[in-house]
């Protein structure tokens, strides 16, 4: 069997499956047999057959994915920002909404590196995606990662060595312990988080591929949805700098409840971002001047 033949097949069982994308998840897979990346290489062996070897990897890896796997987890790669990164159980695998954060918090900075010691705080960072694609683009910044999931950390930090980021550095930590203030007493330029926001309701109607795949703490707090605005909220004034901003990704219909909360705790809300759904995704906020 060639290449073609197998990315064809494989493309119809997955689009059988209900699986979107089917035949770009079955040329993905093939890319990743065969240890390339780049999709036009792939052209290069579409009518090579394939090995023993080959043909038993690649029926192991569509089998998985017939099993509703996410393709990310498969492979172990994904690209976001335009940074190639490792993905693991231990973390949600990226979304292109998040770029979006990402695109907003390089606004506050112009873009530009050259905010000098910048002091940038990225709370839950999961692989570590936002704080990185932050490093990537703003290299004279000093940027932390925090999470609470030892493997989250470590995945986050197999990232920096695969990226050769210096500016970023990543810690075990709970937001909910008191001592966190005391770890970094008003000196944040920026604060910056994608918070678990899934209530419990809406995580029993998730998609299997992500309710069964991505770790659970990363998607719910277990409770309404917005127990970590809460926490962030209470925290901003004692980690941020007079000037500094909070920048939080926003789940579906959270906009209003958030924008209160922000309200309640003396947080001024200074810009809503949508995405291309038209869904308010982001929201940028600062502390209120004192009269």
């Amino acid at each position: 069997m060639i290449w073609q033949e197998a990315i064809n097949n494989a493309g119809l069982l997955f689009a059988e499956k209900g699986i979107s994308d089917a035949q770009i998840n079955s040329e993905y897979l093939a890319l990743h047999v065969l240890g390339i990346w780049n999709k036009s290489e792939l052209q290069k062996h579409i009518n090579e057959p394939l090995t023993n070897e080959q043909e038993i990897n690649f029926d192991e890896f569509v089998n998985r994915r017939l099993m509703h796997e996410p393709l990310q987890h498969i492979i172990g790669e994904t690209e976001f920002f335009g940074l190639r990164l490792f993905t693991s159980t231990a973390a949600l695998i990226p979304r292109p909404d998040t770029e979006i954060l990402v695109e907003e918090v390089l606004k506050a900075v112009d873009g530009r590196s050259s905010m000098g010691d910048c002091r940038i705080l990225d709370i839950g960072t999961g692989s570590g995606i936002i704080a990185l694609a932050l490093a990537s683009k703003l290299p004279q910044a000093l940027i932390t990662g925090i999470d609470i999931s030892a493997d989250a950390i470590a995945l986050a930090n197999k990232n920096k060595e695969r990226l050769k980021t210096e500016n970023v550095s990543f810690e075990l930590a709970d937001i909910f312990d008191d001592d966190i203030a005391k770890r970094f007493p008003s000196s944040l330029d920026l604060l910056v988080s994608n918070p678990p926001y899934i209530s419990i309701e809406e995580f029993e109607t998730l998609d299997r591929e992500v309710r069964d795949f991505d770790p659970r703490i990363a998607l719910t707090d277990d409770g309404d949805g917005l127990r970590f605005y809460r926490r962030i909220a209470e925290l901003a004034p004692k980690l941020l700098k007079p000037e500094g901003k909070i920048f939080v990704e926003i789940g579906y219909n959270a906009i209003n409840h958030v924008e209160k909360i922000f309200f309640d705790a003396g947080l001024q809300v200074v810009g809503k971002v949508k995405d291309l759904q038209g869904i308010e995704r982001v929201m940028i906020a600062k502390e209120n001047p004192i009269p």
